[in-house]
C-alpha cells in the first residue's frame, strides 16, 4: 500500500472496500485465517469427527458465533486419505423430520449409470419421494466408504417447533452411534444446555460431545479486530481495541460492526490509524446499520410518560451494566449501583424501580427482559442478547453515560497488541 500522504482517492476507496469485505457483521466467518479464538471449541468438534460413533451439539446464546464455529470445521478438519463431505442446512419452524433430511440429501450425491449405461450423478433425495425415517438415515449414511467422511450440520435447530421431529433426530443420532456409522452429526442451536434442545432423550447424550459457546473474551475480540486490520494495512491502539471489546459485550456481531465502522471513519478522514475517538464516531453509523427490529424493541421498552421521566431508559441501561452469572442472569439488587451512577442525583433503592423491572418482562414493553425464579428471589436476563450492547451504545450516543461512567462497570485489562505472540493458532 502506498504511504498515507501519497494515496489517491482511488486508493482510499479501495482500502474502504477491503475493510468492508474483511468484517462480516451479518454473516458467519468463512475463512480460517479470519476466525478468532475458540480454540478449545474447535478441538472439541474435531474430536467428535475423529471418534467413530460420536456426534456434537453446539449451544449458547444467540450471536456468539456458533455457525461460524461450524463453518470453520470444514476448513481445519484434515484426515489423510479421506474426503470430507461437509453439509450444513438450516432448520425451519415448519420442518418435519422428512423435510429436514431431504435438505441434507439434496446436498449429497452419488455416481450411478442410467439406462443407457452413461455415468451420471444423482442426489440422494431423488431416492426418497416419500417420507424419511431414522432407519433410512442410518442406512443411507452407512453406504459411504471409509474414504468418505460425511459431516452433517443441522443449524438453527432451536427453530424446530415439532417435538416429534426433534425426537426423531435424537433417535437418528443414537442409531448412527449404535451402528458406529462413519458420519458426524453436529446440532447447532440456541439454548442454555443440551436438555432444552433434546428434551426427553437423555440416553442420546452419551453419543454427544457438548460444546458450550460462551461470549468472546476481550483477548478474543482483540484477535478478531487486529487480524482484519493487519490484513488491510490498518493499525490501531489498545484504547480503541478495549472500547470495541467493552461495547460489544462479548458478541462478535457488535465487534465486527464497531471495528468496521471505526476504520471506515478513519479512512474517510484519510487516516490508516484507528483510535479511541474513531470508535466514538462509529456509534452513529453502527446504530443505523443495526437490525431494525432491535431498534423497534428498544423504543417499545423505554417509551416514557411525564411521570416516568428518564427512569425507564435509565433502568434498562443499568440492567445492561449489571453483574451477571455465567448464564447472563442478574438480580434486581445488581441494578442499583449502576442506576445510581447513571442518575447520581438520587439514591435509588430496588423498591423504587421494581415496577420498571417487572414491566420490562411484560408484553406491552416487548418482554425485553426474561424473569426467572420466585418473588423476592427473581433473576433477570435480556431476552435477546443482542439488545444488551445496543442499550449501551444508545446510552453513550445519547449522552446518558460518559466513558468515565462506563469504565466504572468493567475492569480494563492490559491488552498487548502483538498478534504474533498473543494468539493461539487454530488446530490443524
Amino acid at each position: 500500500m502506498p504511504a498515507t500522504n501519497s494515496r489517491t482517492q482511488e486508493d482510499w476507496d479501495a482500502l474502504r472496500a477491503d475493510i468492508t469485505e474483511a468484517f462480516s457483521p451479518g454473516a458467519p466467518v468463512q475463512e480460517k485465517d479470519l476466525f478468532s479464538g475458540r480454540t478449545s471449541q474447535i478441538r472439541a468438534l474435531m474430536d467428535a469427527v475423529s471418534q467413530r460413533g460420536r456426534h456434537a451439539i453446539v449451544f449458547g446464546e444467540r450471536g456468539v458465533g456458533k455457525t461460524s464455529l461450524a463453518n470453520i470445521l470444514k476448513l481445519v478438519m484434515h484426515r489423510p486419505n479421506r474426503e470430507l463431505m461437509y453439509v450444513r442446512v438450516n432448520a425451519d419452524p415448519n420442518d418435519t423430520f422428512t423435510t429436514l433430511w431431504k435438505k441434507v440429501f439434496k446436498r449429497l450425491t452419488y455416481e450411478t449409470q442410467n439406462i443407457t449405461g452413461q455415468q451420471i450423478s444423482k442426489k440422494i433425495s431423488d431416492d426418497f419421494p416419500g417420507d424419511i425415517s431414522p432407519d433410512d438415515v442410518q442406512l443411507v449414511l452407512s453406504e459411504f466408504t471409509e474414504n468418505h467422511n460425511p459431516i452433517i450440520v443441522l443449524d438453527e435447530f432451536d427453530r424446530l417447533k415439532d417435538q416429534a421431529t426433534i425426537h426423531l433426530v435424537a433417535d437418528s443420532i443414537k442409531s448412527l452411534s449404535d451402528y458406529s456409522v462413519n458420519t458426524t452429526v453436529v446440532i447447532v442451536g440456541v439454548a442454555e444446555d443440551i436438555s432444552s434442545l433434546i428434551r426427553g432423550h437423555e440416553s442420546v447424550t452419551r453419543a454427544l460431545i457438548q460444546i458450550r459457546m460462551p461470549r468472546m473474551s476481550p483477548e478474543e475480540i482483540k484477535q478478531l479486530v487486529l487480524t482484519r486490520y493487519s490484513r488491510c494495512g490498518v493499525v490501531t491502539d489498545a484504547d480503541a481495541v478495549w472500547k470495541i471489546a467493552f461495547l460489544s459485550r462479548g458478541l462478535p456481531y457488535y465487534a465486527h460492526l464497531l471495528a468496521m465502522n471505526a476504520a471506515r471513519y478513519s479512512i474517510e478522514n484519510k487516516k490508516t490509524t484507528v483510535n479511541h475517538g474513531d470508535v466514538d464516531k462509529a456509534l452513529d453509523s453502527s446504530i443505523v446499520e443495526l437490525d431494525q427490529s432491535i431498534k423497534e424493541k428498544y423504543v417499545l421498552a423505554v417509551r416514557t410518560q411525564k411521570s416516568d421521566g428518564v427512569l425507564y431508559p435509565s433502568v434498562l441501561l443499568a440492567c445492561a451494566f449489571a453483574s451477571t452469572d455465567e448464564l447472563g442472569r442478574f438480580q434486581q439488587t445488581a441494578v442499583t449501583s449502576p442506576l445510581n451512577k447513571i442518575l447520581p442525583e438520587k439514591n435509588y433503592q430496588p423498591s423504587t424501580f421494581a415496577l420498571h423491572m417487572n414491566s420490562f418482562c411484560e408484553d406491552d414493553r416487548g418482554r425485553v427482559l426474561q424473569r426467572f425464579g420466585t418473588a423476592r428471589n427473581y433473576r433477570y436476563r435480556f431476552s435477546d442478547p443482542m439488545m444488551q450492547p445496543f442499550v449501551i451504545l444508545k446510552g453513550l450516543n445519547e449522552g446518558r453515560i460518559t466513558d468515565q461512567v462506563a469504565d466504572i462497570f468493567s475492569t480494563k485489562p492490559q491488552l498487548t497488541l502483538d498478534l504474533e505472540f498473543s494468539t493461539e493458532p487454530l488446530p490443524r
